[in-house]
């Protein structure tokens, strides 16, 4: 996947996580190679997102009217807003600059070009 497996479904960059590095598993993790059993997750985001084969909700067709999706981005709080601004980042650009940006956060989310907020 080149790298997008640091991708979250939901637009975290789990590439900058300690524990992700070390312990945490992920939302790919076992599930891309099968090693681990999709159905017995729990994440009803990441069941349907790796189900249908995307690498993050963002590159759904149904992105804009999907319940489970904007049920989530709709959360109160900071970070909800972050991993909507990730994932409309993802949809516009792509994988690829999303990774590029990525690599100098420090945490799962971060700072965007102006032009592209």
């Amino acid at each position: 996947m080149s790298g997008t497996e640091e991708i979250g479904c939901c637009g975290a960059y789990c590439g900058t996580c300690r524990e992700y590095r070390n312990t945490c598993k992920g939302c790919k993790t076992g599930y891309l190679d099968g090693s681990r059993d999709l159905s017995r997750a729990k994440c009803r985001m990441k069941k349907c997102c790796l189900a249908r084969g995307h690498v993050t909700c963002g590159d759904c067709g149904e992105y804009e009217s999907c319940e489970t999706i904007q049920s989530f981005l709709n959360h109160p709080g900071y970070k909800y807003g972050k991993y909507q601004q990730a994932l409309e980042y993802i949809r516009a650009h792509g994988h690829a600059a999303f990774l590029n940006m990525a690599e100098h956060w420090t945490g799962a989310y971060g700072k965007y070009p102006e032009q592209d907020t």
